[in-house]
């Protein structure tokens, strides 16, 4: 297969590269654009076919500065004006995540270009939706992880949704870039007048959306008992004095204030994450005041606030319930920076040299039992967490629904809140259980197992969302079977495309090297 070639100057395809890049941002929430993130891997693509490794991996990283550079701008907002850090520094900080980033879509098209270097459809279809992939699975562990601005957290209102309790969010982001190489191969086939294999492709593109929405419509899970009633209680503190000893009682008497009007009967009401922004021993009067106050009206209350390690060394990010039960939740997945030091050794000395205040967090335990409430069991996480599928994914069929509590109000007015949402409807979609989104500021919200948004607060306001939530069990087959489906197709796929590296016309060898030499002479490439 000889795909016909444009040629376009070198600094015009790195104005591609990274426009594409961008462009794929405003297929996430808040715009959830979801074709884009087909259009923008497609371009990526087709901008690498023929060019040499080194090439390719220049514009996959200029691709990963301008999808980064654009869809995490947030951390700035995070480090700069609630971190305290600096602003030179809290630049470098930003910068330097987006540059570490960016060497992930890098990777990914030199690699594509250096095992795959012939242009034949097992490297367009199999191999580059395989390694993009698995690079993202690599994303979310390596370094502690970064799980953001995954393709296929961009479709949970696409059909291609119907994948994700059977693959999880991979499994989308996979059936996203399939899509964008049958798009790319069709157009080759279409150049050369194969007619047939045009068709065959669009057809198989269709196919691929066809069946993803069909799949959204199989229950995987049921209702269990009664809905519940919640109150979720979006106090609206300002960050900037969250934290300051002299407002501190700003946020009890709010909170406290919006509660009020919620105790009830068997009600569940929800605070959100630190939301009583004192340690649990220095709280004990007022949290035994609300703790009365949950038994004598048959309430169940669930606030986050932190607690101090046995060796008073540091402190947990908790979810504490009050009234019969009396049930505590630890974090386990630390924010880097925000909620404790990477390479703490010497990092944490010259923080404290330029005197850059440092967090003393420590994690909770992985395995933790899920919280009971009223016998509806809860599958609690607290703000960052929510984005790790393999962390919050469980394979216990009796989980009533999911809680999330976050404080939000750390990324500002940024597309943070609404990407972090997003994320967390597609827990929901992955394990076919209701998620409650209880934030500070917003998006406080209540998603559905189907990851529709249900009810929400508006944002930035004082507010409680009262609704209710019904229960669900079963198991989802992403819930039974976990990563290993996902990654045995991708084994799958570059098992073929390796197979098939060796069937490549002699023709075609020549017009990619000759390819090759008009870029090393011209300056030139796709």
């Amino acid at each position: 297969m000889n795909p016909k070639i444009i040629l376009v100057k070198k600094p015009f395809a790195d104005f591609i590269a990274v426009f594409l890049g961008i462009l794929l941002t405003f297929a996430f929430a808040p715009y959830e654009i979801f074709p884009l993130s087909v259009v923008a891997p497609a371009g990526l693509l087709a901008l690498i076919l023929t060019v040499s490794v080194k090439r390719a991996f220049w514009l996959g990283y200029l691709f990963g500065i301008g999808l980064f550079g654009a869809g995490i701008y947030w951390v700035f907002i995070s480090v700069h004006l609630f971190g305290d850090i600096p602003n030179s520094l809290a630049a470098i900080i930003t910068g330097g995540l987006i540059a570490v980033l960016a060497l992930f879509p890098a990777t990914v098209c030199g690699v594509c270009n250096r095992y795959f270097p012939q242009q034949n459809t097992t490297k367009i279809i199999l191999a580059f939706p395989a390694i993009w992939v698995f690079s993202e699975w690599v994303r979310s562990w390596i370094f502690t992880g970064f799980p953001w601005l995954f393709l296929g957290y961009s479709q949970t209102n696409s059909p291609l949704k119907g994948y994700a309790p059977i693959l999880s969010v991979y499994g989308v982001s996979l059936a996203v870039l399939v899509s964008a190489s049958l798009i790319v191969n069709a157009l080759i086939q279409l150049q050369h007048k194969r007619y047939k294999d045009c068709y065959f492709h669009v057809f198989i593109l269709f196919l691929i959306w066809i069946v993803g929405a069909s799949l959204s419509y199989i229950p995987w899970t049921k209702p269990v008992g009664r809905p519940i009633s919640v109150s979720l209680i979006q106090g609206n503190v300002p960050q900037t004095i969250k934290w300051s000893p002299d407002h501190i009682n700003l946020s009890l008497e709010r909170y406290a204030s919006l509660t009020d009007s919620a105790w009830g009967k068997d009600k569940l009401i929800i605070w959100p994450e630190s939301a009583i922004p004192m340690p649990l021993l220095d709280a004990e009067e007022f949290i035994e005041t609300l703790d009365k106050k949950a038994k004598e009206t048959g309430s169940h209350l669930i606030v986050g606030i932190p607690i101090q390690t046995a060796n008073k060394d540091g402190y947990y990010n908790a979810l504490v319930t009050l009234g019969e039960e009396k049930q505590v939740y630890l974090k386990r997945r630390l924010v880097p920076f925000g909620e404790y030091t990477p390479f703490q050794n010497w990092l944490e000395r010259i923080f404290t040299y330029m005197n850059i205040p440092t967090s003393n967090l420590v994690p909770g335990k992985f395995d933790q039992q899920p919280l009971n409430i009223n016998h509806v069991k809860i599958l609690a996480s607290i703000c960052y967490e929510i984005t790790f599928p393999d962390l919050i994914k469980s394979q216990d069929k009796t989980l009533g629904f999911l809680l999330t509590v976050t404080n939000d109000a750390w990324f500002g007015e940024s597309a943070a809140q609404a990407q972090h949402l997003q994320m967390a409807a597609m827990r929901a979609i992955e394990m076919g259980r209701p998620v409650i989104f209880a934030s500070n500021d917003g998006i406080t919200a209540i998603i559905g197992p189907k990851g529709k948004i249900e009810a929400a607060a508006p944002p930035r306001k004082t507010f409680v969302l009262n609704a209710s939530v019904q229960p669900m069990h079963g198991l989802t087959p992403w819930m039974k079977n976990g990563m290993d489906p996902i990654l045995f197709i991708l084994i799958c796929f570059i098992f073929v495309a390796v197979r098939s590296k060796g069937k490549i016309s002699d023709p075609q060898k020549k017009i990619t090297q000759e390819l090759m030499t008009s870029e090393n002479a011209n300056g030139r490439t796709i």
